[in-house]
Order: structure tokens, then sequence, then C-alpha cells
């Protein structure tokens, strides 16, 4: 009944004023595990902020996402920051900047079969590492991290390709690989498949890197400074209901593409699997609220720490000179928190 209420509100929102409609470009296909987002946006929170929001999938990931904020052909979009790091370090920036801190924490991390004899990253040395792709993402930050610990790629680790699901979770039960390096919500499916896993973190250092976060344009950021705001609060809310009404939450997505749901037999299975996915992100989140309990704030730190590990990987020069203000703003974080927690809390449930 709550629910339906609150869907009802939002409803006389959108008749008592007309919403823009914002898209927010994905940097992958729009999957279940957006459906905080959407379940924020069933609850009315976009609504309230005067936007209809429309998430739209583009396959390619941060790289492709950007050039489409460049030419303000989206408003906003989510991504990892290697790309704009990049551009500023080689003078060459692109007018995006990130405003809210998403997944504020690295989704990655180590997965290793529960009896391994693994205890750390630097047992590592002389083992198979597996990775979703050679091209990932999360690669330099690896290699940083098996640096951290005297190690090198390939002379002490090697990095096999296995791409994710169900196929690499075998070649860790087989023994082809020694451990996997994904990410956490592939840990939680492994671990509701029955596989007895143990999980190694990135260090201190590293896990504070940010793995999404929502990007806009400079000039939406300086011309709209309320539509940017109500975005960043439109999200912490959904993360808040999300975590507060995981079930529901996973429901979401049902109706943002009915052609998801599953037969009624495995329905429980389904929202079981969805559930651990939100659950794996939400820990990300939760990971930086512990650092700094403000919604959506990045720690400017953070980039200095990326710019040394792309120096690392050959992405940038060494040396280059990269300010968080040219990749990040804070400028918004109290606009963003100004909700009652409690209140998102109640209406979720």
């Amino acid at each position: 009944m709550k629910r339906f209420l609150a869907v009802m509100f939002a409803l006389n929102v959108l008749n008592a004023a007309a919403l823009e409609k914002v898209v927010l470009a994905i940097p992958t296909t729009v999957g279940s595990q957006y459906s905080d987002l959407l379940y924020g946006k069933e609850l009315g929170f976009f609504a309230e902020e005067g936007i209809d929001l429309q998430l739209a999938g583009f396959t390619g990931g941060t790289a492709v996402v950007v050039p489409q904020l460049a030419n303000k052909s989206v408003l906003f979009g989510l991504g990892e920051s290697s790309l704009l790091i990049a551009n500023a370090a080689k003078k060459t920036p692109v007018p995006v900047r990130f405003v809210y801190n998403y997944l504020a924490s690295t989704v990655y991390d180590y997965a290793v079969l529960a009896d391994s004899p693994i205890r750390g990253v630097a047992d590592f040395k002389g083992r198979k590492l597996g990775v979703v792709s050679m091209a990932a993402g999360n690669i330099m930050m690896t290699r940083a991290q098996l640096k951290e610990h005297g190690l090198s790629v390939p002379a002490d680790v090697a990095l096999v390709p296995v791409g994710s699901g169900p196929a690499a979770w075998k070649q860790l039960q087989e023994g082809k690989v020694d451990a996997l390096n994904l990410w956490a919500s592939e840990d939680a499916k492994m671990t509701l498949s029955g596989i007895a896993i143990r999980r190694i973190p990135h260090s201190d250092k590293l896990r504070p890197i940010f793995s999404s976060a929502m990007m806009a344009h400079v000039d939406t950021i300086r011309e709209r400074a309320p539509l940017v705001a109500g975005m960043g609060r439109a999200m912490a809310k959904s993360s808040v209901a999300c975590a507060a009404a995981p079930q529901p939450c996973a429901r979401a997505f049902w109706r943002f593409d009915p052609t998801s749901r599953p037969t009624a037999d495995k329905e429980a299975d389904w929202i079981k699997g969805t559930v651990a996915v939100l659950d794996a992100n939400y820990a990300s989140i939760q990971y930086a609220l512990t650092r700094n309990p403000q919604w959506g704030a990045f720690d400017p730190a953070v980039i200095d720490t990326y710019v040394t590990v792309l120096e690392q990987g050959g992405t940038i020069p060494a040396g280059a000179a990269v300010s968080a203000d040219e990749v990040l703003t804070n400028r918004f974080v109290l606009e963003f928190n100004k909700f009652d927690a409690a209140a998102v809390r109640r209406r979720a449930n």
C-alpha cells in the first residue's frame, strides 16, 4: 500500500507540472544492477525534482559516454575517472566533470576458493590471476596493487582473461586460475551458486578509488545547478530506499524491462540473485560513507592516487600534473544531502 501511495504521489506530481525528460547515460546495457535508480523513480524521488528520469545504455564504457556528454547529446552519464584524468594529463581536457559519487569505492577485489593457501595479495607470486579481459578498466589498479607487494606482470603474476559468470567461476574451481579479479557482485553470485570463496579486498590506499560516478558538462554545472543538485539528491534517496527495501527494489527492474521477469517458479531465485548484486553495489557506497558520511562526496586525494596508478600503467606520462578540479567537483554535496533519510526509508517499506 505504501508503495502504491508513493507511486500515486509521483503521478500527481507529474500531473501538477510538466517534468523534464533527463537522460542518464549508462556505460553498459541497463541491467538490474541499476534497479535502485528505477525504484527511486517509482517512489517519486526524481519527479519531486522536476525530472522524468530516462536510463539509456551505451555499450563501450566511459569512453562512449563521455563524448555524449561533451557534445551535449545527454545531460548526465555514469562512468569511471581514467579517461578524464588521461585527457587532463595530456592537456586535452574534455568539458565534463564528475558531480555525484555513486559507487563511491572500487567494486573490484580478488576471490579465491575458501581452502586456498592464498591469504593476501603478496601470495599471488607465481600464481595465475583471472581477469575479465586484458582491456578491463581495473587492470591498471590490479598492477598497482601487485606493485605495492613487489610483484610485476607477467614476471611474477600471470593475468589470464576468463570473462565473467559461470565459465569464469569454473576456471577457479578447476584450478586453471588461482584467483579471480572480478567485481563484488560476481563474488555474490558465486556464493549464491554454492561455491565457497574468500574475498581479498584492495588495499586501503586503492580501495577508495570510485567505480562509477555521475558526470555532467561544465555548462550544465554552471547554468543548471538546481537540476544537478536535484539529480544527485534523487540518486542518494534511491540508494537509501533500495537498501531499506531490496526485494521491492529488485522488482522495479521488471517494470522497466518486462521481458526480464522470469517464470513464477524462478522468481524467488531471480530476486535473491538481484538483491545480492544490489547489496554488493551498496557495500561500495557504504565503504565511502564510513569515511565521509556525505552522500555524493568525492575525496580529491583519490585523483592523486589514481594518477599514480595510471602513470605506473603507462596510460599517462610520468610526472603528469592533474588537479582534482580538472576531474570533479564537490560543489553540490550540501544540496545532495538535504533530505530526511529516515523518512525515505519509511517510504520505501
